[in-house]
């Protein structure tokens, strides 16, 4: 009866910070995937899972971004509903997974100061302090308490 009671609590805890996250506004926004050729790569996800490129943030010689996201077409892709992939260079010999690199999980909030703030309240430490995008997008890269790196963004009002 005890452990089907910590099952229970325990299932009540995540349906309650589930909860929290959602009435704090927070949601994953997307999903970065590194890459030393991300045309590549994206066309794998194209081919394999039928995705479609929805823009291209950043496309120089030396660095690009590519957002790909569920649907055959591009407008499909567009209103697609699912978390987008971002294929971001990684440069050449780079692991794909080094601590500071742009592999990260991409939060949106509603307040980017504010996620700052609670962040580094509980542990979390700030690596690159707020800035703003090409594109008006507002930003700051932390890591977590185990070093995973974390991108806050916030849509501009």
């Amino acid at each position: 009866m005890t452990r089907v009671t910590a099952v229970l609590a325990g299932c009540l805890l995540a349906v309650s910070s589930a909860a929290l996250a959602q009435e704090a506004g927070i949601h994953v926004r997307a999903i970065r995937v590194l890459a030393t050729d991300p045309d590549a790569v994206a066309t794998f996800y194209k081919k394999a899972f039928g995705m479609s490129e929805t823009r291209r943030p950043a496309n120089s010689a030396t660095f690009k971004e590519i957002v790909i996201n569920s649907g055959a077409s591009v407008e499909m892709a567009k209103k697609s509903a699912t978390t987008p992939i971002v294929i971001a260079t990684r440069p050449k010999g780079a692991p794909a997974s080094t601590p500071g690199s742009l592999a990260a999980l991409v939060l949106e909030v509603p307040d980017l100061d504010k996620a700052i703030q609670s962040a580094t309240a509980n542990g979390g430490t700030l690596v690159q302090p707020a800035a703003t995008s090409g594109e008006g997008l507002h930003y700051a890269f932390l890591k977590d308490p185990e070093g995973n790196q974390i991108e806050l963004v916030m849509t501009p009002k």
